[in-house]
């Protein structure tokens, strides 16, 4: 049954927003917008830019879809902490990549 809930409506404006943060990292190099970045990090900017700009959008467009689905259909009650999970492990991959990065390796 489609019902438009608070719930879906929570869900699809996060994504839509997280979406748009990691498009304006990614592609326009935004990255003061991230928290905690230091532009005299030994991390080159396009390396983090790149590598935090896809890990947003990841995460956007997982909420979006989220939303989407609760906009259509009635979810299981454990989505929401699957989905918590599911971002977790994305941003300690983020961290585990840019402090293992190398110029050598890339």
């Amino acid at each position: 049954m489609i019902d438009l809930t608070s719930s879906a409506l929570e869900w699809i404006a996060v994504g839509g927003i997280l979406t748009i943060v990691g498009v304006l990292i990614k592609f326009r190099g935004w990255t003061f917008l991230l928290a905690g970045y230091d532009e005299d990090s030994p991390v080159p900017g396009d390396v983090v830019q790149d590598m935090a700009g896809n890990s947003v959008l990841r995460v956007g467009l997982v909420v979006f879809v989220v939303g989407i689905l609760t906009f259509v259909m009635n979810p299981p009650s454990y989505l929401g902490i699957l989905v918590g999970a599911v971002i977790v492990l994305d941003v300690l991959r983020l961290i585990f990549r840019l402090n293992t990065w190398s110029s050598q390796g890339g």
